[in-house]
Formats: C-alpha cells, sequence, structure tokens
C-alpha cells in the first residue's frame, strides 16, 4: 500500500536471495522507488540470475510467491474492510549511501528519540489517529529526559510543530531514514516507522491500536484487546476510536521508560 510494504517486501526477498544466490526482481508494487537504490539483491530487468517475486499480495504469478499479511477484503455497509492473515515480518536494513549519513550526523547530534504523531489516512481514514495531544504530552514527559526529534514529512501531512522536540523538516526519505537510523527508541502508530526502526534493531513503543498486526521481536506493541481486533477498516471505525482512546498516555510513557 505504501512504502512500508515496500520495506516488508525487501525484508522477504533478502531472505530469497540469501538462500538462492539469485537476485530479486519485484512484481505488482507501485513502481521503482528510491528504497531500491543501492541495493545488492534487487534488479529491474529479469535475466538467468533473477527470480521475480510479488511485492504486494496478489494472485499473480511469479518465480517466487510470499503471502503478506492482506487475506483478501469485503465490502460493507459502511465501506471496504481487508481481512488480515497472520504474517510475521523479516527485519530490513534500509540501505544508505556515506552522503545520507553525513546528513543525519550533522542534522543532530547526541542521543536522542524519535516521536513520530504524524499518520497516513489514504488507507485507514483516521482510525490511525491516536491524537496529537497524546503524543505532546508524552515528549512533554521524555523532552525531561532526552532529546526528542520528529520528522515532519510534509506533504498530506499537516499536524502542527511539536513543542519541546526538535521538528526536522525533510521530504527525502532516505535522509529522514538515516536520521532515524541513529536514535535509540521510537514512538509511533504501527506503519513505515515501525519498519524502519525495526530493520535497524531500534526497539518501537509501536501503537497498534484496534489494526495494527505487525510484530517484531524487541517492540512494545500496545494493541487493544477486542474481539474485533484487528480490524482492517478503511472507514472510519467506532472500534478504531474506541481502541486509541483505551490506549492511554500513561501506558504509552510506561512503555518508553522501559527504553530510556
Amino acid at each position: 500500500m505504501g512504502l512500508g510494504d515496500d520495506i516488508i517486501f525487501l525484508g522477504k526477498a533478502e531472505e530469497q536471495y540469501k538462500k538462492t544466490g539469485k537476485k530479486i526482481v519485484p512484481l505488482y508494487n507501485a513502481g521503482w522507488n528510491t528504497l531500491y537504490e543501492n541495493v545488492e539483491f534487487i534488479s529491474k530487468n529479469k535475466d538467468n540470475d533473477c527470480l521475480t517475486m510479488n511485492a504486494r499480495d496478489t494472485s499473480e504469478p511469479s518465480d517466487i510467491h510470499v503471502n503478506y499479511y492482506t487475506q483478501g477484503q469485503e465490502q460493507t455497509i459502511l465501506g471496504k474492510r481487508y481481512i488480515w492473515r497472520d504474517f510475521k515480518p523479516s527485519r530490513y536494513r534500509v540501505r544508505l549511501t556515506e552522503k545520507e549519513l553525513d546528513f543525519a550526523d550533522k542534522a543532530i547530534q547526541g542521543k536522542f528519540i524519535i516521536v513520530n504523531p504524524d499518520y497516513k489516512s489514504t488507507f485507514f481514514a483516521t482510525n490511525k489517529n491516536w491524537g496529537f495531544h497524546k503524543y505532546q504530552e508524552i515528549v512533554n514527559r521524555l523532552s525531561r529526559e532526552i532529546q526528542v526529534v520528529r520528522i515532519m514529512p510534509g506533504g498530506k501531512y499537516t499536524e502542527p510543530k511539536l513543542k519541546n522536540a526538535i521538528n526536522i523538516q525533510s521530504e527525502n526519505i532516505k535522509n529522514s531514514i538515516a536520521i532515524m537510523s541513529k536514535a535509540s527508541f521510537g514512538v509511533t502508530y504501527e506503519g513505515l516507522i515501525t519498519h524502519i526502526l525495526s530493520g535497524f534493531n531500534i526497539p518501537v513503543v509501536n501503537i497498534q491500536g484496534g489494526i495494527g498486526i505487525m510484530n517484531y521481536d524487541n517492540n512494545i506493541n500496545l494493541r487493544y484487546d477486542h474481539f474485533k481486533t484487528p480490524c482492517a477498516s478503511t472507514y472510519p471505525c467506532a472500534h478504531c476510536d474506541e481502541a486509541n482512546e483505551n490506549i492511554t498516555i500513561d501506558m504509552v510513557y510506561a512503555a518508553c521508560k522501559k527504553f530510556l
């Protein structure tokens, strides 16, 4: 669905490369993007030394087929809802250049954490909106003990600046990832940043709410215990709103304290 799915694909593709010694050609994705650059096991073109592999859930053919996390979808009165399947992501360390790492070194010095209050409403409406005011309170508490950095992605993300944090505006995803790669830990709703940080073995306080299913071993996953969880509604969902209310500031802060 987005760059997070590209990282999930790259994690599985790297595993296949290590098994077969053959480069992987991605199929059925949203197209070539910067995450595929400087990746030693990815190829744009198919030849005898390459294998094709689906980069998204599909029934279309490829040399290697992976069942990712989307089993299907259904149409409800309120709108479309995805059906998740059990899925274990593989860590993928995004490839960075020396120039990108140098940018990160100059952008921020000292020990810091990443807090991400931004959420994308493209697929799940407002269901990943834990609440900007809650993130602000988390920052207010944590900033007494450690530097807090927030990467502002720009574009359609319109949340204001966090107070008591270093807000870095960056629309260059690789530069943003380079900064994240130096963090001590992160706080985010499950999504792209979960996959990025986990790939660098950086622990995450991962707010899953009523949606999330991606479990990396060193993260603390805060998930709403309810029979409708995990929910993958693409429309505003009362269950997801309830889930976000259920996960409190104190719960997230207590999880953060374990990583300090």
